[in-house]
């Protein structure tokens, strides 16, 4: 191989905290042939397979890392045997994600959009974590919630039966309001014995004995849609309550085209086209 790879090489393995001999070098160098086109992800697929080996020294000698590579062209091969025609294409039958690079993105309410959060995220979180953390959550289902034809907004103000439209107002905007409402919050204690909705706007107190509850488990620190009605001494009656409705995969993608939120990469058009005439 050239010695750009070999330079690659030796720079992935120092900082691996390797060294690697010559016999070594030559089993990668192999390896790495097989994977033309996709070096970078078989080289890194190979350090991970050998830091979850239990070598004797840093210092690399041609036995474990021949070892390490039988058994990734023994699982490639095994691979290309169930592969049917018109598969999709990939020169790893396998691609293994770090947990520690997987994209992470926060939701724009403003902009309706996602951006990736650059940074360095610490491994132990801050006390304001947990804040961001339930924030991030609420924001990520009320964006979806916002898609489906019965909680988004009506085009027209006209009034709406229960099988109409059912727009989610926010928690703060309950005061001073009349007839029946539909809100989405957190389930929550803040009272002993006593049960609240939270949102990102306010709390308020729920009488749940008349409520219809729909298939689910409930516990604290779900997040659940509610129907009722503000009562004058400040507690909201819920008249029925569930959880968000799901949303199709087709839908999703389809929202926020191009975005990779799991880090493997998104799939070509004839990729895509194939994936759908494999057999399920």
């Amino acid at each position: 191989m050239s010695s750009v790879i070999r330079k690659k090489v030796h720079k992935k393995f120092r900082l691996g905290g390797y060294t690697l001999k010559v016999e070594a070098l030559d089993e990668v160098l192999a390896f790495l042939s097989h994977f033309e086109g996709a070096e970078d992800e078989a080289l890194q697929l190979l350090l991970d397979e050998l830091q979850d080996q239990s070598l004797k020294s840093s210092i690399l000698d041609k036995e474990p890392v021949h070892r390490v590579v039988s058994q990734l062209l023994e699982a490639e091969a095994a691979a290309d045997l169930d592969e049917i025609p018109n598969s999709i294409s990939s020169s790893l039958s396998l691609r293994i994600i770090d947990a520690f690079i997987v994209p992470k993105f926060q939701y724009d309410p403003v902009k309706k959009v996602f951006n990736e959060h650059m940074g360095r995220i610490p491994i132990h979180g801050v006390a304001s974590s947990k804040i961001t953390l339930y924030r991030d959550r609420f924001l990520l289902l009320l964006q979806r919630l916002s898609r489906d034809p019965y909680f988004s907004r009506p085009v027209f103000d006209t009034e709406m039966s229960q099988y109409g439209s059912c727009e989610i107002s926010p928690i703060q905007s309950l005061i001073g309001l009349t007839g029946r409402r539909w809100i989405m919050g957190v389930i929550c204690q803040l009272e002993d014995g006593h049960f609240y909705l939270e949102d990102l706007t306010a709390a308020v107190e729920i009488n749940l004995s008349n409520a219809k509850i729909t298939t689910g488990f409930f516990s604290e620190n779900t997040i659940v849609l509610a129907e009722g009605e503000m009562l004058v001494d400040g507690i909201f009656q819920v008249k029925t309550c569930g959880f968000p409705p799901l949303e199709d995969r087709e839908k999703s993608i389809a929202a926020f085209p191009g975005i990779d939120f799991f880090g493997c990469g998104t799939l070509s058009k004839e990729e895509t086209v194939s994936f759908f005439v494999l057999p399920h």
